[in-house]
């Protein structure tokens, strides 16, 4: 094996070995978070249940526009590109998004803490009753838990039109209004559905 190669592979391991353990301990946080994080919401909302189901949008359109955005705004690569000396020169080249893609992800997980899972509500809406002490809010939880998952997806398809398409403008104004605009309309729903 190469010097180079095995100076690279045994500085890597650290580094896997730091983030298999910051990943553990952020799950950790997240199963013991969602007390804290549904007071914070009924606290910042007064009980008032369209601002609580609009921070519960907030929250989970944030992993698509972390995902989409940088992708989006991006400037779409040269059509010749210039010549390279040094690796410098080729790292500086490529365009990585690998810090806003673990941010996205892990506002992925923490969306998913405030929200009764749609396939076993139970345990989290009697959490969120006990803390709210609203049904309102309860019942727009479980409504916004199946809204969620739809407005993940179109983050993440925001995001592939994004890299995918990053040479046509439109799309990638088209890939920002989906992000934008999926939190808003499951807002929407919600509150029409509960109102």
């Amino acid at each position: 094996m190469p010097d180079g190669l095995t100076r690279r592979v045994s500085a890597d391991v650290p580094l896997a070995i730091g983030a298999s353990v910051a990943f553990a301990a952020y799950v950790w946080v997240l199963m013991h978070a969602t007390v804290p994080l549904v007071t914070l919401f009924a606290f910042a909302s007064d009980g008032r249940p369209k601002l609580y189901a609009a921070f519960l949008a907030a929250l989970a359109g944030l992993p698509g526009l972390l995902l989409t955005l940088p992708r989006a705004l991006t400037p779409p690569a040269a059509a010749v590109q210039p010549s390279v000396r040094s690796r410098r020169q080729v790292s500086s080249l490529r365009r990585s998004h690998l810090r806003t893609d673990v941010l996205g992800v892990a506002a992925l997980l923490l969306a998913q803490v405030p929200l009764p899972a749609p396939w076993g509500p139970a345990g989290k809406a009697a959490t969120v009753a006990n803390i709210t002490k609203s049904p309102e809010i309860v019942e727009l939880s479980a409504k916004f838990a199946n809204y969620s998952v739809g407005i993940f997806a179109v983050g993440i398809v925001g995001a592939v039109i994004a890299k995918v398409y990053g040479h046509a403008a439109a799309l990638r104004v088209l890939a920002i209004i989906l992000v934008v605009g999926a939190p808003v309309v499951g807002w929407f729903l919600v509150v029409r559905a509960v109102s």
